[in-house]
């Protein structure tokens, strides 16, 4: 359990936390894996967001799956430009309802660059994992303005 005071400091800067779906680059299910390698090498993403056609969260693609299709094909380049995303997309990946708690992003952003926040099955935006990294920055640098540390005695 994280200390209420610590957590009441870094949920100050929760917004910041969250990059709304309006900012973030996403893939269409029905795009094909050429058009995926386009868009992960402009935004220099390692992974990204996977949309349905009515906007719902499907999954996160990545270079690690596309690099393991393109192996399993023999790097048959044209077999990437028909081949649609939908059939190589991560749909077992750890996502976040919009009413998250701080230690639910701390616990399964551990192993991601990212976590997607969701509103019922709609991409409501993400958490990057260097923006908690910038809270605790910020937490390290500010936190003994508005409260003071006192080391426990031990007996």
């Amino acid at each position: 359990m994280i200390d209420q005071h610590i957590e009441r400091f870094l949920m100050k800067q929760c917004e910041t936390f969250l990059k709304p779906a309006s900012e973030v680059a996403v893939l269409l299910s029905e795009h094909n894996i050429s058009h995926a390698k386009i868009l992960l090498s402009q935004y220099k993403y390692s992974k990204i967001p996977v949309l349905n056609q009515d906007q719902e969260f499907v999954g996160i693609l990545g270079w690690t799956d596309i690099i393991n299709f393109e192996i399993q094909h023999d790097f048959f380049y044209e077999k990437s430009d028909r081949t649609p995303i939908s059939e190589i997309v991560d749909t077992e990946v750890n996502t976040l309802q919009k009413d998250y708690q701080l230690e639910d992003i701390l616990h399964l952003l551990v192993l991601e660059p990212f976590l997607p926040v969701l509103d019922g099955r709609k991409l409501y935006g993400i958490i990057p994992r260097q923006e908690i990294l910038k809270a605790f920055n910020a937490f390290a640098h500010t936190f003994t303005k508005d409260y003071d540390i006192i080391e426990r005695k031990k007996d």
